[in-house]
């Protein structure tokens, strides 16, 4: 059969199955819901600026790799598929930069030059000739700490994977939608099959990429694996005319500018299940947030709000591995807030990992076993 199955499609899972497919593999992508409708929708697309240095730690190789890889990846999806996935360089801009608990991507903005990365200290003066827009309260200029990196970039997420799919669906992949795992079939260290709503499906080798629902399906496997959701709401706004060219980050909130106009607000950070709903308070809060930083929002018009999860992992790693106990299992999940700008790189080291390839970098940070919560057996059965 040589079946290579995908349980999970958002921006991991299809960019998974996407590196297989263009390898040769036979690919079924199993989605619960509709494909890429989740975190990988919900998120704001922010690619920031990495790049690969073999003297790093393995996330920020990781993020090099991403990083370089979305480049190549949007040109070669419009040409295969004619949608245009929104890729651009437009920088960022930090405010008063601090560490957000769980990310390991928070920089240590100042050193990121002696790594190659271009990330400059902005006066009062070149941050208004940058964005004349941006408010600079008599507060900010007591301690102006803003740092701009002109390199990062940004991706409509939303045209991203559908291009994904579509791509997946003219190299001959199985993209079956509405297909809620229900049961494993397990013979001894092989994951034989899985049972869904929408039929059973065989393959030789799976990999489950379900981002903050992958430990319901380890669990299901009598694996635990240390993954939750955490909500973020976000809200987009209308304007007349565009307000700005960066995206521009304070704290965990940020704002996106979109090339045709819009301006997406975010985000909040919520441990609170999978309550997948906005709440007033929040969204005043992003608004707030937005309006102050930049006035003439105050006539824009919110066009929509959401909440998504992400997949948040104990130390904010994702996890990249072999499922513990299974000869032809594999996981990757986990990615918290970088999900779909990781999505690229873990795509690659997975398919290495599977095939017995030359890693591009070492796994060892992403193992499963890397904390004494991960992946720890419960018992063997079918499932």
């Amino acid at each position: 059969m040589n079946q290579f199955a995908v349980i999970g499609g958002g921006a991991v899972g299809l960019s998974i199955a996407y590196e297989f497919a263009r390898s040769g593999c036979k690919v079924v992508v199993i989605e619960r819901g509709l494909c890429g409708q989740e975190a990988s929708w919900a998120g704001g697309g922010i690619l920031p600026a990495a790049v690969f240095d073999p003297k790093d730690h393995a996330y920020e190789k990781l993020a090099g790799l991403s990083a370089k890889l979305h480049r190549q990846w949007a040109e070669e999806l419009k040409a295969a598929t004619g949608i245009d996935t929104g890729y651009h360089r437009c920088g960022e801009i930090f405010f008063k930069h601090e560490a957000i608990s769980g990310d390991p991507l928070t920089r240590d903005l100042p050193s990121l030059s002696a790594r190659g990365i271009r990330a400059e200290l902005l006066s009062a003066k070149a941050l208004k000739h940058l964005e004349p827009n941006l408010a600079i309260a008599p507060a900010d200029l007591d301690d102006l700490q803003v740092y701009h990196t002109p390199n990062s970039a940004q991706i409509r997420n939303p045209r991203h994977l559908q291009a994904l799919k579509a791509a997946l669906l003219q190299m001959g992949v199985s993209v079956i939608e509405q297909a809620e795992v229900q049961s494993f079939e397990v013979k001894g260290d092989y994951l034989h099959a899985v049972q869904t709503t929408a039929g059973r499906f065989v393959a030789d080798r799976f990999c489950l990429a379900a981002g903050a629902w992958t430990s319901h399906l380890t669990n299901r496997l009598n694996c635990t694996l240390p993954v939750k959701p955490i909500r973020g709401q976000m809200a987009l706004l209308q304007m007349e005319e565009p307000l700005l060219r960066n995206v521009v980050h304070q704290g965990g909130h940020y704002l996106i500018p979109r090339l045709d106009g819009r301006m997406l607000v975010g985000s909040t950070l919520e441990d609170v299940g999978f309550e997948k709903k906005t709440t007033d308070a929040a969204i005043a809060q992003l608004l707030q947030f937005a309006k102050t930083r930049l006035p003439l929002l105050r006539d824009a018009s919110v066009e929509k709000c959401w909440a998504g999860f992400r997949p948040a992992s104990p130390d904010g790693y994702p996890f990249i591995d072999a499922l513990p106990g299974f000869a032809n299992a594999w996981v990757a999940a986990g990615h918290f807030r970088w999900g779909l700008f990781l999505s690229t790189g873990t795509a690659v080291l997975m398919k290495q990992l599977i095939q017995g390839e030359d890693l591009s970098l070492p796994l060892d940070d992403f193992r499963l076993t890397r904390n004494a919560e991960s992946m720890m057996p419960l018992g063997r059965s079918d499932r």
